[in-house]
């Protein structure tokens, strides 16, 4: 736990370890929360009375669901079932791990995406359903619009751009300060404000 905050969770169904967390302020009202191992939703009321959506999404490379014993058609569908109860006309700030490397590659919105600026030119097969949920949802990838993308997963096998911020707003920036938090993780924070 940290001071001044709460904590909204959910664990992995199997096994003792893993899941997902979004740590709230405690001045900000949570109305309304959903999650499964996948994806976490929380509605929230700001200071100001403005409602926002946040959605934090973990989708596990394809070697751990199988591991797991479920298809990538299933993980996926769990994400959208989680973004589906979203209020499209707040702003809505979806981040995580996606494990997908898009390259540059952009959403067809139905307004114009701005090009983006990445590091890392890999695409791998993964980011087609990457840009088809941001189609779906109308959710610009913040990574590399406003100031070019750098790697935010560090491993002996390499680095790569798979961690995201996605919104239905394009005004929003991504901090990268390439700091991997307390060293507990392979990859580093990023967050928006």
């Amino acid at each position: 736990m940290l001071d001044g905050y709460n904590i909204i969770e959910e664990c992995r169904k199997t096994g003792n370890r893993g899941g997902i967390a979004i740590y709230i302020k405690k001045q900000l009202t949570i109305e309304q929360t959903l999650g499964n191992e996948y994806g976490l939703y929380v509605k929230l009321m700001l200071p100001n009375s403005q409602r926002i959506n946040i959605v934090n999404i973990y989708l596990p490379p394809a070697q751990s669901l199988k591991r797991r014993a479920i298809t990538e058609a299933q993980a996926t569908a769990l994400i959208e079932d989680i973004i589906d109860q979203t209020q499209p006309q707040l702003t809505t700030i979806i981040c995580g791990d996606f494990n997908a490397r898009t390259g540059s590659q952009t959403p067809k919105l139905d307004t114009t995406h701005p090009p983006r600026t990445v590091s890392d030119p890999h695409i791998c097969p993964r980011a087609k359903w990457l840009l088809l949920l941001c189609n779906k949802y109308q959710l610009y990838i913040l990574n590399g619009t406003h100031t070019p993308a750098t790697c935010t997963c560090h491993t002996s096998r390499g680095e790569s751009l798979v961690d995201y911020i996605l919104c239905n707003r394009v005004h929003l920036q991504v901090h990268h300060p390439a700091l991997q938090p307390a060293n507990i993780s392979d990859h580093d924070l990023i967050y928006t404000h």
